[in-house]
């Protein structure tokens, strides 16, 4: 989905997104299965967004959730992450969506999720759960700042899936999308798992 990250500072506070979308009933997360066309058109985030500094009244959490799509943040002897909700443009499309921040500040990982409009490669728009892991200075996975990954879930009424999917892709300190293909989200490390990387036939069509 994202093809330009902006370079994430960790001086700030910085919080994952979740989105707020209750209102679809949850849905088992898909198995991964072999590589597919990208399904969604790529679209950056606000640079903004992933420099996010937490407010006075952000709360803790221990989680972060978008539809089926959930990363445990909590670790032995943690008091929680901060999190707060906010209306941002996550992907510079120029509408504000409702987000939550939070911030894992054990591993320096900021997860951004969100339920938003996604172009679909096809022609069209699906309101889509997606996630993003964005590493900080200083993350325990030792990834460069500014490089993560995002997935985003559709199920089998969107963007032509004929079942329920969950297409990731992984971006570089540039933003710029290296790999891409169908994925799970490991519940042990919170990593993404991609089946076999395919190249991001989207992004690399959009030039972005």
């Amino acid at each position: 989905m994202f093809s330009k990250i902006g370079t994430v500072c960790a001086a700030v506070a910085l919080v994952a997104v979740t989105a707020c979308g209750q209102d679809k009933a949850p849905e088992a997360m898909p198995v991964a299965a072999a590589p597919a066309v990208a399904p969604t058109v790529s679209s950056p985030p606000s640079s903004s967004t992933l420099m996010a500094t937490a407010p006075t009244n952000a709360t803790m959490a221990g989680s972060v959730a978008s539809g089926p799509l959930t990363v445990n943040t909590a670790q032995a002897g943690d008091a929680g992450d901060s999190s707060w909700v906010a209306q941002v443009d996550v992907d510079s499309d120029s509408t504000a969506e409702e987000a939550t921040f939070v911030w894992d500040d054990e591993t320096k990982i900021l997860y951004v999720a969100v339920e938003d409009d996604e172009a679909c490669a096809g022609g069209g728009t699906a309101e889509a759960n997606t996630l993003t892991a964005v590493y900080a200075n200083g993350n325990m996975a030792g990834a460069p700042a500014g490089s993560g990954w995002t997935a985003t879930y559709l199920d089998a009424t969107e963007c032509g899936a004929t079942e329920p999917i969950l297409w990731g892709e992984r971006f570089d300190e540039n933003g710029n999308v290296t790999v891409a293909g169908v994925a799970t989200i490991d519940p042990a490390t919170g990593e993404l798992v991609l089946a076999v990387a395919a190249t991001d036939s989207a992004a690399t069509a959009d030039g972005m």
